[in-house]
């Protein structure tokens, strides 16, 4: 393609490199330089001649149409005023063309995009006074024309929301005055003579339907005058027509949506409603013959005009109130795509009641006592629906899935039921539904029992907490409920979704531990998950109760509990704290000591001989530690050791440090041994651990440097945030030197270790480790600066740094650029003593900084880089001018073409030339901003280009 000079031949090339080429850099090649292509002069010529040969292949004319396109949004201004009347021209020319029978397969992309850039075209030039009324003069009785001139008024009012357009917003609505609002009459005859037009067609009716719809959500439509139009008439008739139901549907329910200012709109409403009450029949014809997508456009009729006329449904109950329980029948309907469409309008008409109610007008008055039946209707449908299927081995995984997910959405309406007939009433019905399938006995389905329990776990939200009338018939009943797995899980978590009332009732507690134990045995239908949830709920929510209850709590631990998945031991254990947390400290520590000890022994077991456990070994001893962890983290530090604990954090981290020291390179144990050394050093008394520090740093440098998990890593962080600041009241004293000998050299081996990682296995696989150093070096920065700004390895930490920038992980190259900036500040504060090392570090790093930084910031960095970018170009500023000044344009100077446009490059030179001329950081800003944004539309000019030729030019 480079041998090519002429620029048609190489944008063909290019094009047909794009589409044939199997080579993926070639297609790269091809694809940039067609976007660097769109930004010049000669585009307009090249393209013009492409989509005016018939010889062109249909992608180039594609191509040529949506490029074309493009330049009239971007480039409008590089062609002199006076051409422009030639380019509408041939815009129109072509419309002609390509709109003919005789035009090739695939020309309707091509006129879509010239009617597009026709339209944009039309925005921008006020001189040209009749635009409507000269294309609808044009083409409005030439029948190979007619859907041409549709697509272009459907493209016209559809552009005059177009913010890329370049006029000005009082522009913008001079030209929609002149363009659209002042055409409405003549839109609208041009639409309703076509829709009854002799011979037209059910697609040509369509497309009528669609122009219509564009202009009605433009508001340069309003329903008013479509009801004076036979459109109004014919759309509702259409409902009847198969082939134009969908666009019928579609149109009705926009009539709908714009009378939403009911006042406004008295006398279109006054049309609307009976037509849509009317509506029933059809709806029950379609129910009876099951017609699924008749239903759902019913269906959405229906509900927008519950949803927009909900005010008049309570103003006038007995007129609407057909229009309410039609809405019900669709949410009884059995397809459960359908049944959504209806919830929001239950919960905005339950929303509509509550209102009323606050104002003193009860819902369960008479006027609205029909309502109330509906609701009632409501919940049984709701309930039916929750239930599994009888076979569900004819389910998918995916839509099993769906299925859940889709029933707590059923639950959002069960709480809307509750809202207008009372959380008691429906709590009842759902009571009763359960005890009538057990009447049944045998006979009655799991699922008949399983669906309104779900809803009552459902509905808690909507229940009185102090209810002393529904919830103790529920918790009576559960004893009863048959030991079926599905029906065992749902009762569990109606006990989880209750233990803040259970609190207050703990006469339940005795059967609910139990009726929980027991759930743990199962491991059917995730109904053991469902236990430990439970029980981490109960205890969080009823640990005064259950202080009583720890030895049996113990017993269950150490017996049943110990053939729990991992998963479950460790949710116990979380629970277990719970309770322990409700104790006096010194009861605490006991219960824990009590409950941890197994858990230690098998620590120290495990670093028992010489022998290394497998990995599968390993496994309960990593677990093990996340149990550790799940006792304590809920647990208030301890603020003074009793005398028979005073060794127990030595001894405790005596033993985790003998198990780092054996299997440091286990990636589980690194991972929780390191959370729970982090979970100990805010638990015991600091008085206790400061002793520990510098044997704790030594051993994650040591573990470090032996397995490279980066866990070690984040321990270290940790560590240095929590107690960093304490070195400021132990200065000068041998503690205090002890520690800060710690912390460096911690900085010191890690920053070693990590340059190492680095260069044996490269950025890109070391991206947690370079994510923790990076924020290893904030927390120095902020905690323990002197002990980071006069290291040695400070170049080193510039330089890594740098390295993670490069990596295709946003938050990491969001805290690396923030970690420059605070690196770079004290270069530049008055009285630092460190302003000569990072002078010399800012001239030694901040040319590839700022060819980092400018690169990323108009690739891939994300947008909230630039605030760090536009602060990192200030420091340097600060620190070198000359020098920053003239990476910052190399930087710019060398991005390719299609990405910052020659034009653009100039302007941010002239912008950054006034930084220095005005000696005003404060400018740096907004040429960072105008930039990146003439940068994100070079971006978008590619990825329209792109994506037009993807998809064959659809808009």
């Amino acid at each position: 393609m480079a041998a090519v000079q002429d620029p048609t031949q190489m944008a063909l090339l290019a094009v047909n490199a794009l589409f044939t080429n199997p080579d993926k850099e070639e297609k790269k090649r091809a694809n940039e330089w067609l976007s660097e292509f769109q930004h010049t002069n000669e585009a307009w010529q090249t393209c013009h001649t492409i989509l005016t040969s018939a010889e062109s292949p249909l992608e180039a004319r594609i191509m040529a149409a949506q490029t074309l396109r493009s330049k009239v949004v971007y480039d409008l201004s590089q062609l002199p005023a006076d051409s422009l009347p030639a380019l509408r021209d041939s815009f129109i020319q072509s419309l002609t063309t390509f709109s003919s029978p005789t035009a090739p397969t695939g020309s309707r992309a091509i006129v879509t995009q010239l009617c597009l850039a026709l339209s944009d075209l039309a925005f921008q030039m006020p001189e040209w006074k009749d635009v409507v009324p000269g294309m609808i003069e044009n083409f409005g009785t030439r029948v190979e024309c007619v859907e041409m001139l549709l697509e272009f008024l459907k493209c016209l009012v559809e552009e005059a929301g177009n913010g890329r357009i370049p006029i000005s917003g009082q522009q913008a609505r001079d030209r929609s005055e002149e363009l659209l609002t002042s055409q409405t009459e003549r839109i609208l005859g041009l639409l309703a003579m076509y829709i009854n037009a002799a011979g037209v067609t059910a697609r040509l009716q369509g497309l009528v339907f669609e122009t219509l719809r564009s202009w009605l959500q433009a508001g340069e439509l309003d329903a008013t005058l479509i009801a004076r139009s036979p459109l109004f008439a014919f759309a509702f008739d259409a409902l009847g027509n198969i082939e134009l139901f969908d666009h019928a549907v579609d149109v009705v329910c926009d009539l709908i949506h714009e009378t939403q200012e009911v006042e406004d709109n008295v006398e279109v409403v006054q049309l609307i409603v009976p037509r849509v009450i009317a509506l029933r029949d059809a709806f029950h014809q379609a129910v009876s013959s099951e017609e699924d997508d008749s239903v759902r456009g019913f269906c959405r009729i229906f509900t927008e005009a519950g949803e927009t006329y909900r005010q008049l449904i309570l103003a006038h109950p007995d007129t609407f109130l057909p229009l309410v329980q039609v809405i019900g029948e669709c949410s009884a309907y059995h397809d459960l795509d359908i049944v959504p469409i209806t919830f929001d309008f239950w919960w905005k008409l339950a929303q509509a009641l509550g209102k009323q109610a606050e104002h003193g007008d009860n819902p369960a008055s008479s006027q609205y006592a029909p309502f109330m039946e509906v609701y009632s209707k409501l919940q049984e449908s709701m309930t039916v629906h929750l239930r599994f299927p009888e076979d569900e081995s004819s389910q998918t995984a995916e839509s099993r899935d769906e299925f859940r997910a889709f029933r707590h959405r059923m639950g959002d309406t069960l709480k809307d039921c509750c809202s207008v007939l009372g959380a008691n009433v429906c709590m009842k019905r759902a009571y009763d539904s359960v005890m009538a399938a057990l009447q049944k006995g045998p006979a009655a389905s799991w699922q008949e029992i399983e669906a309104p329990l779900f809803s009552i776990r459902a509905m808690g939200a909507q229940v009185d907490p102090s209810d002393d009338a529904v919830l103790p018939m529920i918790m009576d009943m559960l004893p009863g409920l048959p030991k079926h797995t599905r029906i065992q899980y749902a009762a569990i978590l109606v006990i989880s979704r209750y233990t803040h009332w259970i609190a207050a009732h703990p006469q339940y507690l005795p059967f609910q531990l139990s009726y929980i134990s027991e759930g743990f045995s199962v491991t059917e239908n995730d109904v053991s998950l469902a236990a430990a949830m439970a029980m981490k709920f109960m205890c969080q929510d009823c640990q005064a109760h259950l202080v009583p209850y720890l030895g049996q709590l113990h017993s269950f631990v150490t017996t049943a509990g110990l053939s729990l998945t991992m998963e479950e031991k460790i949710d116990v254990a979380e629970a277990i704290g719970y309770v322990i947390a409700s104790m006096g400290q010194a009861e605490a520590a006991e219960a824990l000591q009590k409950f941890t000890q197994p858990l230690l022994e098998m620590l120290q077991s495990a670093t028992a001989g010489p022998r290394l456990l497998t990995r599968n070994e390993l496994d309960p001893v990593v677990g093990a530690l996340d149990q550790l962890e799940a006792y304590i983290v809920n647990v208030d530090p301890i603020d003074t050791l009793s005398p028979g604990c005073i060794a127990t954090p030595e001894a405790v981290y005596g033993i985790i440090e003998n198990l780092l020291d054996k299997y440091a390179s286990s990636y589980g144990i690194a991972d929780k041994a390191t959370r729970l050394l982090r979970r100990g050093l805010g638990f015991f008394p600091w008085t206790h651990i400061q002793p520990l520090i510098p044997r704790l740093l030594a051993r994650m440098m040591t573990c470090f440097e032996a397995s490279g998990h980066s866990s070690y890593i984040w321990l270290v962080d940790r560590t240095v945030s929590l107690f960093g600041e304490r070195m400021g009241v132990l200065a000068g004293s041998s503690e205090g030197a002890a520690l800060e000998t710690a912390f460096t050299a911690a900085l010191e081996r890690m920053t070693t270790q990590v340059k190492s990682l680095e260069v044996q296995q490269g950025a890109t696989q070391i991206p947690d480790t370079l994510d923790d150093y990076i924020h290893v070096l904030r927390t120095y920065l902020k905690r323990l600066p002197a002990v980071l700004l006069s290291s040695p390895s400070l170049p080193v930490a510039f330089d890594l740094t740098l390295v993670s920038l490069t990596l295709p992980a946003p938050e990491i190259v969001m805290n690396a650029l923030e970690t420059i900036v605070r690196l770079l500040e004290p270069g530049s504060q008055e009285g630092s003593p460190y302003q000569a090392t990072i002078t010399a570090a800012a001239k030694t790093y901040g040319h590839k900084i700022i060819t980092i930084a400018i690169n990323g910031m108009v690739h891939e960095y994300v947008e909230q880089s630039q605030d760090a970018i536009i602060d990192i170009l200030k420091e340097l500023i600060k620190l070198c001018p000359a020098e920053a000044r003239a990476w910052t344009l190399e930087a710019v100077q060398g991005l390719p073409g299609h990405v910052a446009p020659v034009a653009d490059k100039q302007d941010f030179h002239n912008n950054l030339e006034k930084v220095f001329a005005e000696t005003n950081l404060d400018l740096i800003k907004p040429a960072i901003r105008i930039f990146f944004r003439s940068t994100r539309r070079a971006r978008d000019r590619k990825e329209r280009l792109r994506s037009s030729l993807g998809n064959g030019g659809d808009h």
